[in-house]
């Protein structure tokens, strides 16, 4: 099959049963890869049994990539996760680049379901043909860093050459609720807490090498396409930005706008802001550029802090995200101390959103008085206090003292807390921190928040991107539409985003940054050139609702109703002065019509008709059984 590797793997750690079945390109074709094969084949893994908690051995975990990773091209080498998240209760899934969903294709798969729980550590070995469940009871224990480290270099002999590790870290093994899964030190699908689901499976790590190739449908074509593309590179300056910079680049940009959240969302400006940005970071700690397999954007950092007590040595620098987490929203200015607590999340293999959130949630209680030295182990959680953060990001990895609380994430700490008057300083949406994009900038990343299926996320669809300026889809009028300022045609929008996105950076799984020059035509003739297939926009639009609503029902089966598609009270709170002065988004009216638009009953559960219209029978027998 061209673009495919031609074969899923079928792990069961319960017992020990290895399989492989070959890849139907009638099923390719029907859902592209990515979150279309995850989610499909997610649902036929627990139909019979959907009812289970997340760390509990029914919980299948599917690994996914899709038609383009491994191609040696701009933005393309992303691949997927997803389990019912630990977090949340309800779907998770994550997003990354890096360097094994190459990998795996070119050892012969495009996926891998796991299934069952392992009685002791275990680690997946796979040399192409060769797969095998071997002890990984020496690695337990050991920070991502370590474990990338030593397993290459236990195996490399035995596979022939340096393999891709993709592993937990302590936070994991311990069930930290947001804990991440880590490839390479620096690609980390890091959202919704899916390393705890490996931790409670003890599955410590996948070891890959391979050394087949992929075939390419229309040669000739792809390499005019790939022609075409590299002026348009060559002049976005998105691209350039991003490529200099790094994610940080929105640091200059985004408090322009109103759209960094400063001291747990109450602020949209700081003085001492261009202490995290990008000229401060070329000057105090960067050391280098990275990037994912293929890709010439090179927008992954390196960071080093010589000396001081967040001491540090040469590795993955912070992405804007990390920065503004314990950066802004903590008033902290030690960009220094941001790439310590980094360092700290990546080792202990941690979602530095959910993290840094979690802890400037926890200085908010501090400061109004809920929680005091006594309960934070002596730390003094206050604004600014760059050890205090560090430290406290460490207790969390190690489940430690009030790091066990916090490590349950915001939502379930406000209860240990005091529930009524913690959960004023909340920023969730179904109990996923927000990510450090303000909707009281751009009203429509609010409603993406609220009905996103895994939680509050900005990369859930393309409304960031869209709405944000950085994407221009002229070939779908709801996604080149001038809209006025404001709540209204966001419904309308975010059904656009979320329908083109399934299609653009879930299943065929482009990058959102890396991709952004591209428009839809490029994207499906890419698809079309490597594939073989001839899609065309509409249908892949086809594709991506259907694929978006099996997210989202997957969700409701979880439980997630109407309630949960609300914004948090300190989200929904209009600054007083500042670039979004007065501004917050209209979440009835846009909910309203969204509901309407997606055909949701009143509790926010999509209708049978439409679901059975859509060729979701199954999904539709379970919710409305």
């Amino acid at each position: 099959m061209d673009g495919y590797a031609g074969k899923i793997l079928y792990v069961d750690l319960s017992s020990g049963q290895i399989e492989t079945k070959p890849l139907d390109p009638e099923f390719a074709r029907k859902y592209i890869g990515g979150l279309g094969f995850g989610t499909r084949i997610f649902l036929d893994l627990i139909h019979d049994k959907p009812d289970f908690e997340a760390l509990s051995g029914d919980n299948p975990f599917v690994v996914m990539t899709g038609p383009l990773t491994g191609m040696k091209m701009n933005a393309v080498a992303r691949w997927t996760v997803g389990a019912k998240s630990p977090l949340t209760g309800f779907w998770g899934d994550a997003n990354v680049g890096g360097f094994f969903g190459a990998t795996l294709k070119f050892a012969g798969y495009d996926g891998i379901a796991i299934t069952g729980n392992s009685a002791k550590p275990v680690y997946i070995y796979i040399n192409d043909d060769q797969v095998e469940l071997r002890d990984a009871t020496k690695y337990w224990g050991q920070d991502t860093y370590i474990v990338n480290d030593n397993m290459i270099k236990d195996l490399k002999d035995e596979s022939g050459k340096s393999g891709q590790v993709l592993t937990i870290g302590p936070a994991g093994e311990k069930m930290v609720r947001f804990a991440s899964l880590v490839n390479n030190k620096g690609h980390v699908a890091g959202r919704t807490g899916l390393g705890a689901v490996w931790g409670a499976k003890k599955l410590k790590a996948i070891y890959a090498t391979g050394s087949g190739k992929l075939s390419v449908a229309q040669p000739e074509n792809l390499k005019a396409l790939r022609r075409e593309l590299k002026q348009l590179y060559q002049e976005s300056i998105g691209i350039s930005a991003i490529s200099a910079s790094g994610t940080a680049a929105h640091m200059d940009v985004g408090v322009l706008l109103g759209d960094i959240p400063i001291k747990n969302w109450q602020m949209t400006d700081w003085e001492l802001i261009d202490e995290l940005g990008p000229a401060t970071i070329e000057k105090k700690i960067f050391a280098g550029n990275k990037t994912c397999f293929g890709c010439g954007v090179a927008c992954k950092k390196e960071a080093e802090v010589k000396d001081g007590p967040f001491k540090m040595k040469k590795g993955p620098g912070p992405e804007y995200e990390t920065i503004a987490t314990f950066g802004t929203m903590c008033l902290n200015s030690s960009i220094e101390s941001v790439a310590k607590a980094n360092e700290i999340c990546n080792r202990f293999g941690m979602d530095t959103i959910s993290c840094g959130s979690t802890i400037a949630f926890a200085i908010d209680c501090f400061e109004n008085g809920l929680i005091n030295e006594k309960d934070t182990d002596g730390l003094s959680l206050t604004w600014g206090n760059s050890k205090a953060i560090v430290a406290m990001a460490e207790k969390i990895g190690k489940k430690e003292g009030f790091g066990a609380i916090l490590a349950e994430g915001s939502a379930i700490a406000a209860k240990h807390i005091d529930e009524d008057k913690a959960s004023k300083f909340l920023t969730t949406v179904k109990g996923l921190e927000a990510p450090m994009h303000d909707p009281r900038n751009a009203h429509g990343f609010g409603l993406a928040y609220g009905v996103s299926p895994r939680g509050a996320c900005h990369e859930a669809s393309l409304t960031f991107e869209i709405e944000g300026g950085s994407m221009f889809i002229p070939e779908i009028p709801d996604l080149a539409e001038d809209l006025p300022e404001g709540s209204e045609g966001r419904a309308k929008l975010n059904i656009a985003c979320q329908d083109y996105g399934m299609f653009f950076s879930n299943s065929a799984i482009f990058c959102n940054l890396g991709g952004s020059p591209l428009n839809a035509t490029h994207a499906i003739n890419m698809v079309n050139y490597v594939t073989g297939f001839d899609y065309t926009i509409s249908e892949v639009l086809k594709i991506g609702r259907q694929l978006w609503y099996l997210k989202r029902g997957l969700s409701n089966l979880f439980g997630a109703r109407a309630v949960d598609d609300k914004l948090p009270e300190r989200l929904m709170t209009p600054m007083k002065d500042g670039p979004t002065q007065g501004s917050v988004p209209d979440m009835d009216l846009m909910l309203n019509e969204f509901y309407k638009m997606r055909g949701f009953n009143k509790n926010g559960v999509p209708r049978k008709d439409i679901l059975e219209k859509l060729n979701l029978n199954k999904l539709a027998g379970l919710l409305f059984p």
